[in-house]
């Protein structure tokens, strides 16, 4: 826990998973708080919730995950997580396409690096579409991970720029 006394009175932070509660004159305000380090897709905590579920049945959770998107209003903090990293699977899968993480020496599913080896059998290219346009939904005013990095001036731009540098090699 941590406090700060200022002109609006007195800040305590409580940090619970991804949420992150602000006192602030007696009212509490709940915020999203990012486990983000640098703006690359895997350099956030969330980016590694996943493997699990892409062990299990890949081309059905990245289908599900950008399907989800383009149905909803509004994509919440961990749908458009997501969307970004089954798409940066399918951008190794079919471009070959490598990504900095924390899980390198990993010899299996938890490395991006080694899907297009672990499971070549896929057929995937026709979830293309569908991924560039649930990539396009994560850079819009209706994202929570969107709204998240406006908020960071100097890394928003980078962010973005990788987010639609994935939608162009998914063409």
């Amino acid at each position: 826990m941590s406090g700060s006394a200022g002109k609006t009175g007195i800040n305590l932070a409580i940090t619970s998973q991804n949420y992150h509660e602000v006192i602030i004159n007696k009212s509490i305000k709940k915020q999203n708080v990012m486990g983000a380090w640098d703006y690359g897709i895997f350099d956030d905590d969330t980016a590694y919730d996943f493997f699990d579920e892409i062990e299990s049945d890949a081309k059905g959770f990245f289908k599900r995950s950008f399907e989800a998107a383009n149905e909803s209003d509004y994509l919440d903090y961990d749908s458009a997580h997501r969307i970004t990293v089954s798409a940066a699977y399918l951008d190794n899968f079919l471009n070959g396409t490598t990504y900095a993480m924390d899980c390198d020496e990993e010899k299996d599913i938890s490395n991006v690096n080694l899907f297009r080896d672990l499971k070549g059998e896929l057929v995937l290219d026709d979830l293309k579409e569908i991924a560039r346009q649930a990539l396009n939904r994560v850079i819009s005013e209706n994202s929570e991970l969107n709204e998240l990095w406006m908020e960071n001036e100097d890394l928003y731009p980078k962010w973005k720029g990788n987010i639609e540098a994935l939608i162009s090699r998914l063409k």
